[in-house]
């Protein structure tokens, strides 16, 4: 009996001591919205906000699903509050999965700098804007990459605490932010078990044992 107790305590501390916590960061899917190719700072503006109002597009959920482990377990994700991320996290997981909401993971805000008279592709205005900001020229009276940075990093001991208490975290946010929270989580120790990109339903999973 005292052989069988100390075995049964071995495997006990083994199995816990390699266990691993899990964090899967999810982008949300693509917006139905139209890129109007080339524009001005206003055409551009316009496209913004445009799509931040915008539905996602139709998916398939499964070839999401089967990216992460036992998906049927899920009870709890943390999202942006943003529709994107919402409409994604609720077709994904259902109305039965608990939404975590926290505006600490709204995709990073920056103005579209402003340059009259000139047209450029949407892509190289959304460049220029975001570099501009990141580099303190572009502000606006927005948050200051680095408060952004700052806030996400506060914000992620949250996610980790829940996956190191119940084996893993499951966030749905936007590219830029994952990436900042990519970032965040390998300064903390957390290492790729995959590694997916950062395009729409992307699923990047971080592991730390």
């Amino acid at each position: 009996m005292l052989k069988f107790s100390l075995f049964s305590l071995l495997i006990f501390l083994s199995v816990n001591t390699f266990a691993s916590s899990k964090i899967y960061l999810i982008r949300h899917a693509a917006v139905q919205i139209e890129n109007p190719g080339w524009g001005n700072t206003k055409t551009v503006s316009i496209y913004r906000e445009q799509y931040n109002l915008n539905s996602v597009q139709l998916y398939d959920a499964e070839r999401v699903l089967n990216k992460i482990d036992n998906p049927e377990t899920i009870d709890m994700v943390f999202c942006s509050p943003q529709l994107r991320a919402v409409q994604t996290a609720v077709s994904l997981f259902t109305d039965k999965v608990k939404l975590f909401v926290n505006k600490n993971l709204m995709e990073l805000d920056f103005s579209v700098i402003r340059v009259p008279h000139i047209r450029l592709p949407v892509k190289a205005w959304l460049g220029i804007s975001i570099i501009s900001w990141m580099t303190g020229i572009n502000q606006d009276n927005k948050p200051t990459y680095r408060q952004r940075k700052q806030s996400l990093k506060d914000y992620s001991d949250e996610i980790i605490t829940y996956a190191e208490s119940h084996g893993k975290s499951v966030v749905v946010a936007h590219g830029l932010v994952n990436r900042e929270l990519i970032r965040i989580l390998k300064k903390k120790g957390w290492k790729f078990e995959n590694r997916d990109g950062l395009g729409n339903l992307s699923v990047n999973c971080l592991v730390k044992q």
